[in-house]
Parts: structure tokens; sequence; C-alpha cells
């Protein structure tokens, strides 16, 4: 019986000299464990109906905020009200540059990126597109016809105009109200900036579907590829439109309709 009782008393001070060592062993451990079975996730594919494209707090495509955030600049010429070649329903439904910021300034990734303007109903027959650099050189010109209808429209620099990394660049998008004064024009312009990104984030977006690459653009504030990404699904992917106008303060161009700019004669 004593033999035994030495024995107990053995092993429990085997136990209690242990277990300290047992419990700081299983705190270091765990979270290597837990590292070890949690591999990363290759990226999904953007599902049309999940929820999670709906413009809610923590929204997929939100804008990030930056400091030049706000309502967009609306430029009109001339101090002429009730004198102008365009009806609005109301000053939100002016012409308007479809940006993030107060300044219409953005940047993009590429050579020729296309912007989007709100055109509301005009009696214009002519309008004008110009790009400048940040010398003052006229980079890009067009007139085109504005549509009949109120709507959204898609500017495209042409490959004739790439842009420069590095580069500042101008834009003025002017609906001409009187051909012979213009100082009768309706217009609104932006800055436009060519930037790079990472070796990283060129593999991502080329391995990404649009609606991927167009998370990716707004994580890193590339406004003009960001909206790019999106508008040519706005049928098909409401959701994603309407939560990236939201984040940036554009919500109540949500149901406007795209329109088309026709082709001036030279």
């Amino acid at each position: 019986m004593m033999n035994f009782q030495k024995y107990i008393n053995t092993v429990l001070k085997i136990v209690v000299g242990l277990s300290p060592a047992l419990i700081i062993l299983s705190n270091f451990c765990l979270p290597t464990l837990a590292q070890s079975t949690s591999s990363p996730k290759p990226p999904q594919q953007p599902d049309r109906d999940s929820p999670g494209t709906r413009g809610t707090a923590g929204s997929r495509f939100g804008f990030p905020s930056t400091s030049g955030r706000g309502a967009p600049s609306i430029i009109r010429g001339g101090a002429r009200r009730g004198n102008s070649c365009v009806t609005t329903k109301n000053e939100k439904l002016s012409l308007t540059a479809l940006m993030p910021t107060w300044n219409n300034e953005g940047q993009t990734v590429s050579e020729n990126p296309n912007l989007y303007v709100y055109v509301p109903k005009t009696t214009s027959k002519l309008g004008e597109f110009l790009l400048i650099d940040d010398k003052g050189n006229e980079v890009y010109q067009t007139n085109f016809i504005p549509p009949e209808q109120a709507g959204i429209v898609q500017v495209s620099i042409p490959a004739t105009a790439a842009l420069k990394i590095g580069k500042k660049y101008q834009w003025y998008f002017t609906i001409i109200c009187n051909s012979e004064d213009r100082s009768q024009d309706e217009y609104v312009s932006g800055l436009l900036e060519r930037t790079t990104l990472g070796s990283l984030l060129n593999l991502s977006l080329q391995q990404a579907v649009p609606l991927q690459r167009a998370e990716i653009y707004a994580k890193n504030k590339i406004w003009y590829d960001t909206i790019s990404n999106i508008a040519p699904f706005r049928q098909e992917n409401p959701e994603a439109w309407a939560e990236l106008l939201s984040s940036v303060g554009l919500e109540q161009f949500i149901n406007e309709p795209f329109v088309e700019l026709g082709t001036a004669k030279p």
C-alpha cells in the first residue's frame, strides 16, 4: 500500500510539474496550426445575384474616400439663367461629369481611357470635346452632335492621342449653345493623369474578370478604370453600377439611360 501511495504521489508531482509547460506549449502551437490550415483562397467569380454587390455599408465597389471627395464640379457658361440651350430638371441633373471629386480629378492606367458625362436635354446641335496637356498643347479635339434625349454619354480618347505616364491633362466637354457667341457655352471640365500599378497588381488584373478589376482599381483610387469596368455591365449587373455611383454621391444618376453622341460633319 505504501508503494502504491508513493507511485501516486510521484505521478502527481510529474503532472503538476509539466502542466505549465504544456500550457505554454499549447499557446505557442495554436497560431502556427491555424496558419497552416488556412491557405489563401483564390479569387471568386463575381456572383451577379449576390447581395454582396448591393450598395450597402462596406460595399464591394465603393470608391475609397479622398480629401477631394464631394459634389461634382459643374461649370456653366455665362450668367444667363433661363437663356441656356440646356434644359435641366433640377440643379442636380445639369451637365455633370461622373467623377468622385469636386474638381473632377482622377487617374487612369490606360493610354486611351473613357470618361462619362451626364448630358441634359438640349436644343444644341453641336458639342466639342477638348484635351490639352500640362503645357497647354492640344492633344485631342473633336466635335459631336449632342444626344436627342437626356442621358449618360461615353467619351473615348482615341489611340492617336495616347496619354503619357506621369502626365496630367485637362479636358473640356462643351455644349455649344451659340457658335457665334462661345461665351454662352455650357461645359464641364476635369483633370486626368495616367499612372502605373505595381507588377503584382498588374498580374492580379490580368487574372481577374471585369468586376474584379473594377474592385482592384477602386481600392487603388483609379477612378477612370473603375467606372469603365462597371459601365459596360450596367444592364446585367445594375447593383454594381448603383453601388459605385452611390459611393461617390452620384446616386441621382443611377437610373439615367446611356445615350450616344452623334458624329458631327467635319
